[in-house]
């Protein structure tokens, strides 16, 4: 089996990313090409070509002098990439149970076991990534293309955001989105693709207010 490898390109593009992510590198952060390179071992071409590939999903911010920063986490952004993923992971999650299968099925909910678990341990880094699992693999059954190229676009941007409320809200339960997605796995069971739609909608506005609030603590601090 011949195995594609990654360019550097690829490896700079995922490292950076990942980064930006998971805050290690903060918002407005400068971001130097000659570090970068020297950090990720990448010459400049395929670097150049990773850091663009981040500004169009507007993880990076090109300022006019050529200077890049990683972009600012706002309440007005978070307001609109929480509204438009209300819209489209209900429709997601509506179209993938229509879709079930019971192999999927069991998928889920073993993601959802590991889920639970990692909540009930305090490890909310896990907790985290396997709630986007949970996602992930519900979301591959839809056969709406145009929905999950959408989704592509704004996962960077979604993945910062729930990583914002989990690490810096000193409120912030493990095991509340465990339950939320729960909820939603009762209904999946049951095929009933309304409720689905409706407790991802009210899953997704929840992670908004949680959003918002951590990002108000913050400018209070």
């Amino acid at each position: 089996m011949n195995v594609k490898r990654k360019s550097s390109s690829d490896i700079a593009y995922e490292a950076v990313r990942t980064k930006i992510i998971e805050l290690e590198y903060a918002p407005e952060k400068q971001l130097v090409e000659e570090e970068l390179s020297a950090q990720l071992n990448v010459s400049r071409t395929p670097l150049r070509q990773a850091l663009y590939r981040l500004e169009l999903e507007g993880l990076i911010i090109k300022q006019a002098n050529g200077r890049m920063h990683v972009a600012p986490i706002t309440l007005v952004e978070a307001e609109e990439v929480y509204k438009v993923r209300e819209v489209i992971e209900g429709l997601l999650a509506r179209e993938a149970t229509l879709n079930m299968t019971d192999e999927k099925l069991h998928q889920l909910e073993d993601v959802l076991v590991l889920m639970k678990l990692a909540a009930e341990q305090g490890r909310i880094e896990h907790t985290i990534m396997y709630g986007s699992e949970f996602h992930s693999k519900l979301y591959a059954l839809s056969s709406n293309q145009t929905a999950k190229r959408l989704m592509e676009q704004l996962d960077g941007q979604i993945e910062r955001y729930r990583r914002i409320s989990g690490y810096k809200n000193p409120e912030y339960s493990p095991i509340l989105p465990v339950h939320e997605h729960e909820e939603i796995m009762k209904f999946i069971r049951k095929r009933n693709a309304d409720m689905v739609e409706k407790e991802m909608r009210k899953h997704i506005m929840r992670n908004l207010t949680v959003a918002k609030e951590t990002l108000l603590l913050s400018l209070e601090n």
